[in-house]
């Protein structure tokens, strides 16, 4: 079966990072971040990155624009504004994505996805990526610094973690298989990590107003508290002249 890894750089050093992809014998990094860049890490910023690997002889590929997470369209949204992975999957620059990683592996090349999460199951390269390439016969397997995590082991902690939430066989639903209590899992997953083009867009918006209020200089905790009703007020559209 053909296979590919996942990492997740978090905010290792960048020589811990790159003996982690020596040491699993990765040759190619395809970056699925939507921005390649890092607030924390800066040695993870896409040129400084893409220097770095070449300098270690290791490829660089970006493919956040095609395998990213971040969408605004409506049509690839939930109601609540997160983003329906399905619906990406579906799309047809989410499937050339596919179709370069799958080329790259049919011509030999060791690939590892990269994104920012430590985590694996935390990130879209597990819910979204990850699922897709799993279903379409690929191997995935998740490097971490001390181990090594399949994608079905990752399958079985979300059974674990959304067991409740579950469909399960009984007298009346005997056709609830496995396969089914995974799909359902994948999808809870994908609604707890979901990029949220609304919230996203309330912060940058409430961040614009704080910034305006805090320039008053309030003191103290009522002041600090009162600060905070008005950054909130105004985002909902409650105030409707700056202050």
């Amino acid at each position: 079966m053909n296979r590919v890894y996942t990492i997740g750089h978090s905010t290792h050093e960048i020589d811990d990072f790159i003996l982690l992809l020596k040491k699993n014998n990765i040759d190619t990094i395809v970056d699925v971040r939507s921005i390649p860049y890092s607030r924390f890490a800066s040695q993870y910023n896409r040129e400084t990155l893409k220097n770095y690997l070449q300098e270690k002889k290791i490829y660089y590929i970006f493919m956040g624009d095609l395998l990213g997470a971040k969408y605004e369209d409506k049509n690839l949204l939930f109601g609540d504004g997160k983003v329906n992975f399905k619906k990406v999957q579906e799309i047809k620059s989410f499937q050339d994505g596919i179709t370069r990683i799958d080329a790259g592996i049919t011509k030999g090349y060791n690939i590892s996805l990269m994104c920012s999460e430590k985590e694996a199951f935390d990130c879209h390269r597990f819910g979204l990526v990850s699922e897709f390439l799993t279903n379409n016969s690929i191997e995935v397997e998740h490097i971490y610094p001390d181990k090594i995590v399949s994608q079905k082991i990752l399958e079985q902690q979300l059974l674990k973690k959304y067991d409740k939430k579950l469909p399960k066989a009984d007298l009346l639903n005997p056709s609830i298989t496995k396969a089914l209590q995974i799909q359902t899992a994948y999808k809870l997953r994908n609604k707890d990590i979901a990029y949220n083009s609304i919230t996203i867009k309330h912060e940058s918006k409430k961040d614009k107003y704080c910034t305006h209020i805090s320039d008053h200089n309030f003191k103290g905790r009522q002041g600090a508290e009162f600060c905070t009703f008005l950054c909130d007020t105004a985002t909902k559209g409650y105030l409707f002249s700056t202050i």
